[in-house]
């Protein structure tokens, strides 16, 4: 899993970041928000965002992601209580709220409540697909070869079934900021549905959803 963290106290991101690493996640650290707007086209598993950081704020970070990601957890660190900013943040969409100073073991159990919900899927004839190791399996659970554009794609839906994810949203994700275009997308869709049932990747308006 890949996360974004906007945090301007070092010490504070360190450790958020250590700990992290420790469990084999990936966290790119940003101090100042403009630079994390930049990456947001990177492709991110979730996002965690202090308020009061330079240039740019969290909360105006948020609204940016949203505008182009209304899917993926994002989740607001920060020192300011006050009850209009928290409800701005949840206005804006962040999915929660976490008050300074807190354990940082609260912070690592709302990013395994929020990000991996699910840590498998069940296709149909057996097949599944496991999205902490991102590896599919067959009926008779041996693994199915997947490129990792091809694990990226399927992990991305796999985190929100049933709802609809932008080609926007797939060509930040799975080519992590690369122009690809909409031909690209449709070649990749046709690889995974071959793998695994066609019927569960539904094609929709402005992109594609997971039926499960």
């Amino acid at each position: 899993m890949k996360i974004l963290l906007l945090e301007d106290n070092v010490n504070l991101a360190e450790i958020i970041k250590e700990m992290f690493e420790e469990k084999g996640l990936s966290v790119d650290w940003f101090q100042d928000g403009q630079e994390a707007l930049y990456a947001i086209i990177n492709g991110y598993d979730c996002f965690i965002l202090d308020i009061n950081v330079p240039t740019l704020s969290g909360l105006k970070l948020l609204e940016e992601i949203r505008d182009r990601d209304r899917n993926t957890p994002t989740i607001i660190i920060s020192s300011n209580i006050e009850l209009e900013t928290i409800q701005k943040a949840y206005v804006h969409g962040c999915n929660d709220f976490l008050k300074k100073p807190f354990y940082i073991y609260e912070l690592e159990r709302k990013v395994d409540l929020l990000c991996k919900n699910e840590k498998k899927i069940d296709f149909c004839n057996g097949f599944s697909y496991n999205l902490e190791e991102e590896m599919l399996f067959d009926e008779k659970n041996d693994s199915v070869k997947l490129t990792q554009k091809e694990k990226r794609l399927l992990t991305l839906l796999c985190k929100t079934p049933n709802k609809t994810v932008t080609l926007e949203t797939i060509e930040q994700y799975v080519w992590e900021g690369e122009i690809v275009g909409i031909s690209g997308i449709r070649s990749l869709i046709k690889r995974v549905r071959s793998k695994i049932c066609k019927e569960f990747i539904q094609t929709e308006n402005y992109g594609y959803k997971l039926v499960n």
